[in-house]
């Protein structure tokens, strides 16, 4: 009995790690459209390297979450 890699329940188990990630995608897009503190190389480059790191470990970190919550045989529903 094998089941779908993602079945429909594991995005609500993960929504504690979407909405963050949603979030910080949204104020990156809007930093890199507006930018109301005028453009300082240094003090982007440490924003965006800032955001964009977070947004790459929290990824990596929800999808290990999603592999886990996948492989536990307590939510096998079978």
């Amino acid at each position: 009995m094998s089941r779908r890699a993602f079945d429909a329940e594991i995005p609500l188990d993960l929504a504690v790690n979407l909405i963050p990630l949603a979030i910080i995608v949204f104020f990156v897009a809007l930093f890199a459209v507006v930018n109301p503190w005028g453009v300082a190389p240094l003090q982007s480059a440490v924003q965006f390297a800032i955001l964009l790191s977070m947004i790459v470990l929290l990824g990596l970190v929800t999808y290990l979450a999603a592999r886990v919550i996948e492989g536990d045989e307590r939510t096998r529903h079978d």
